[in-house]
Parts: C-alpha cells; structure tokens; sequence
C-alpha cells in the first residue's frame, strides 16, 4: 500500500472544495442553502452511508472486536488532545473565551465532512467508513456534553437527547444487521448505498461554500492558529501513531490495519465545522473558531497525506 492514493484523494477534495468556493462566491449557494446542505448531509446521506455499509459488509468476530478498539481509543485520543489544547492555552495565556475554542477545537477534528470521503477513498470495501462511524459516535457523545458544558460556560448541560440522531440510529440499526445478519432487499441496500454516495462530494462543496466567507488575512494574524495547527495536524497524531503501533505490536497486533488508520486519520483531521457553529450559538469567540477551520483545513492537504505515509511505516 503506498500513500499515492491519498494524495489523489486529496487533489480531488480539494478541487470539490474550489467548487464549493465558486459556488458560495457567485451566489448559488447561499447562507440559507448552507443550512440546507448541512442538514442534507448529516440527517440524510451519512446516515445512508453508514447504514449501507454495515448492511454490505460480512459478519466477522474481528470486525467487532476493531470497532471496540476503535472506540476505546477514541476517547484516549481525545483525552490526549485535550491535556495538550490545555497546556497550550495556558501556555500562550490565551483569554477564557479564546482558550475554550482552543481546546475543543484541539479536541475536536472534521471527522465527517472531510473524514469520511478520505476514509472512502482509502478503504472503498467500506471498513474505513465503519470504524469511522465508531469514532464519529465517541466524538460526538463528548462533543454534545463536555463541548457545550465549556462553551455556554456551565451554564448548558448537553443531554443524552442531543446524542439520539439518524446518525446514531443508523449505527445502531448497522450493529444489529451486521451481528444478526437479517436479509434486506438488494434494491433497497443500493437504494441507501447511493445515497450514501453523495455523502464525500457534498461534504466537500460544504466545506468549500463555508470557508468561503472567511477573510484568510484575519485568520492569519492569530498566533495560537500556528500551534494548533502544529498539534493537531502534525506532532500529536504522529505521536499516537507511533505509541500506538508498539503497543499494538506487543500485544500481537488486535487490531487491524484500517481500524489503526482510522483511529490516527481521524485524530489528525482539520478543527471542526460543529465547533464553529456550536460556538456561534453560545456567544463565543466565534471569529478565532472559523479561522482556526479555514487555517487548519487549508494545511490538511498537505499534512494527511505525510501522516497517512508514517501509519504505512509504523504499523506494515
């Protein structure tokens, strides 16, 4: 396996993105079809996908026992970008205000949007999409507690209602067909499947429509912008990349190849999209959330696929 087609993808993305732009800058997507899109992808083509693809993959204990593994260090990735967001606020003695989007946005990566077409691409027998779907839930379940505990600053708690979506449903409807193998209609799974689809192409042009109403001179003044990008792009995901293939490797290796890249992609993605809005909603610093999107998306580019090619050295 060799880092070119990661590089492809994201030569691909990017030219989605540009398409996003355009659209955004000539007025055919507008601030209220933004909404729309978003809707669109997250309540309707990401469930599909993840539907589709739990209900086209094969039983094997070794999928369920990567999924767990997935999940467990999802939460040890975000417990280690959080220490680290932490100690790099206080560090550049950022604001209460600035230090809380810091943080969450260290936290916090674009694992839909930009995740899961990379996860698409990389693994189009549809494994990477599960496991991603395993950490998507991780992710979200402290994202709508912990997130909007720090952002409304105590004064929001986020309830297990804001965790009971299509998304979650979908995962959960997925487990039991996958575990259960109950027999659905071929017309109906490719039905789903291509809505599924569209899921990469739309969260690209999405991408694309939002950051372009972003002033990139703005997001290039802010110094904590550098070392979040140097943290969350590079240095952490490195790190847990190679602290995470030893100690796979002396345990035997339980865990497989794609749920290893999924584990570390995912924690290596840009600072994301439902940080900036979450942060909009509650009266943040609303301006450093985008720039630190704008900043750390544009730089993803570049830093995936390196860190794509390091996952390829430390664990084959």
């Amino acid at each position: 396996m060799i880092s070119n087609p990661i590089l492809n993808q994201q030569l691909l993305l990017g030219i989605l993105v540009l398409l996003g732009v355009v659209l955004a800058r000539t007025g055919v997507i507008g601030e209220g079809m933004k909404e729309s899109l978003a809707r669109l992808i997250i309540d309707i083509t990401l469930p599909c996908l993840i539907l589709s693809t739990f209900a086209r993959a094969e039983f094997d204990p070794s999928v369920l026992r990567n999924a767990l593994w997935v999940g467990a260090l999802t939460l040890v990735n975000i417990g280690v970008l959080m220490a680290v967001g932490t100690l790099a606020a206080r560090t550049m003695r950022l604001s209460p205000p600035d230090a809380t989007v810091h943080v969450l946005h260290t936290m916090f990566g674009n694992i839909v949007f930009l995740g899961f077409p990379v996860l698409t691409a990389l693994f189009p027998d549809g494994t990477g999409v599960l496991y991603g779907a395993v950490y998507q839930l991780a992710s979200n379940t402290i994202t709508f507690t912990y997130g909007i505990y720090r952002l409304s600053q105590g004064q929001q708690r986020g309830g297990l209602r804001n965790l009971i979506n299509l998304n979650s449903a979908a995962l959960l409807l997925g487990v039991v067909l996958l575990t259960t193998r109950l027999p659905l209609p071929t017309m109906l799974v490719e039905a789903v499947g291509s809505v599924g689809q569209c899921t990469s192409p739309l969260s690209m042009v999405y991408v694309g429509a939002l950051l372009s109403s972003m002033n990139m001179r703005q997001a290039l003044r802010r110094p904590s912008i550098y070392l979040i990008s140097l943290n969350k792009l590079i240095l952490i995901p490195a790190l847990l990349a190679v602290v995470y293939a030893y100690m796979l490797m002396a345990m035997g290796r339980p865990m497989s190849f794609a749920a290893f890249a999924v584990v570390v992609l995912e924690a290596a993605m840009p600072c994301q999209t439902i940080v900036v809005v979450l942060t909009k909603r509650y009266g943040g610093n609303f301006e450093l959330a985008a720039s630190n999107m704008l900043i750390t998306t544009i730089l993803s580019l570049a830093t995936l696929p390196l860190i794509y090619r390091l996952i390829e050295r430390v664990y084959l």
